[in-house]
């Protein structure tokens, strides 16, 4: 094991992994939302755990606190998205996030709601019941054990579930994930944002370890592991974003 984890972290982390990639085959959703920057490891080692797994079917919307101007970003992201790939039929969505106080991801939710809303006004087109969206996630509990009410509503309502993993190992380390955003400088409280850009990759050999850990945890090949969706995470991150 690298020294950001321990057996037990680990084995904790994999099993509700595990469980996530079931619940997923077990949905069938027509399209995977991968919030940038934390769900990109998720993607990867669910596409192990299930080599069947449509990596065509994952987007990428800039769902994070990181972001300059986040809530009109990922308002343009949602819109173009809907715009884009909406066809009368109905269309099942399941947002892959990290869930530590879950703010980000009821964010993530409410926006994508408000984005239903402003189609059906521009476009005469009643959304609500045609475009289902869901959250599902590794959970770790924040510091003060408390969660944000709103999660906590989405689950009761089953908009939202949520795996208890102790420590999601991938969260807030950049060697166990490989995406470098634009910086955009510091916000008023001193801390780096970043611009919804790719500026580079950087797949460290942490990374790759942390992924054969776990093909060989689920009796996979860990020799047929590597970062996936590269191209698309900054096709998919950016093109919804263009005018």
């Amino acid at each position: 094991m690298v020294k950001q984890y321990n057996k037990e972290e680990f084995e904790k982390f994999a099993r509700g992994l595990k469980k996530i990639s079931d619940i997923l085959k077990s949905e069938k959703p027509d399209f995977v939302f991968a919030p940038v920057v934390g769900s990109v490891p998720l993607i990867d080692l669910i596409s192990i755990s299930d080599r069947h797994f449509n990596l065509d079917s994952v987007e990428y919307p800039p769902n994070s606190s990181r972001f300059l101007n986040r809530e009109s970003i990922i308002s343009k992201w949602y819109s173009k998205f809907l715009k884009n790939n909406y066809c009368g039929d109905p269309i099942k969505i399941i947002c892959i996030d990290e869930i530590i106080s879950g703010s980000s991801a009821v964010k993530g939710y409410k926006e994508f709601q408000k984005a239903i809303r402003k189609f059906r006004q521009e476009e005469n087109e009643d959304l609500e019941r045609k475009v289902i969206y869901h959250i599902l996630g590794p959970a770790e509990l924040p510091k003060n054990k408390k969660r944000n009410h709103g999660i906590i509503r989405l689950v009761n309502k089953k908009i939202a579930k949520i795996v208890e993993v102790g420590n999601i190992i991938t969260s807030d380390n950049p060697d166990l994930n490989y995406i470098r955003l634009k910086n955009g400088g510091l916000n008023v409280q001193g801390r780096e944002i970043y611009l919804p850009e790719i500026e580079f990759f950087k797949v460290s050999p942490e990374y790759i370890t942390l992924l054969q850990n776990f093909a060989s945890y689920i009796g996979a090949d860990p020799k047929n592991v590597s970062a996936n969706n590269l191209s698309r995470i900054k096709e998919s991150l950016e093109g919804y974003l263009l005018d």
